[in-house]
């Protein structure tokens, strides 16, 4: 067998070490399988799926830092600690995930931002439990605001 064959996890780690960013734009189904069977807990939740949310720090590719798959927004890379993009943009995700509600989505992700993403150190993997979102969720759609 050809060694290009031997091991995908060589693959993988080469590719990262060497920050080949257009290697990963055009392999996203290969990186997708490779995250799935080695961090399970960071398989993309369907839309609608309410499980805990995983923030795994330290993932060099930042699509796959999280169980929450982009479906809004104009950037698959998501992150937390701070105020920015990657923040909005899993917050933006995130509510979508658990409301299918694209308006929802929209109206509060800042918020949820602000009350649960940037006030975390980025440096640190966690798991947001589900019953927090939807707690929070049911406040917003009430028009109660949430404390944490």
């Amino acid at each position: 067998m050809p060694s290009y064959f031997q091991s995908c996890s060589d693959r993988v780690r080469e590719f990262f070490i060497t920050d080949d960013m257009s290697l990963a734009s055009q392999d996203i189904p290969f990186l997708e399988r490779y995250y799935t069977r080695h961090y399970p807990t960071l398989r993309k939740l369907k839309l609608g799926e309410i499980k805990d949310v995983y923030l795994k720090a330290g993932m060099r590719d930042h699509r796959f830092n999280c169980n929450i798959k982009s479906y809004l927004g104009l950037l698959d890379e998501m992150s937390w600690g701070f105020k920015g993009t990657g923040p909005h943009t899993l917050a933006l995700n995130l509510l979508y995930t658990f409301t299918v509600d694209e308006e929802f989505a929209e109206d509060y992700a800042f918020e949820f931002r602000k009350d649960f993403l940037e006030c975390i150190d980025r440096k640190k993997s966690y798991v947001i439990e589900k019953h927090l979102i939807l707690d929070w969720i049911k406040e917003k759609r009430k028009g109660i605001s949430y404390v944490q």
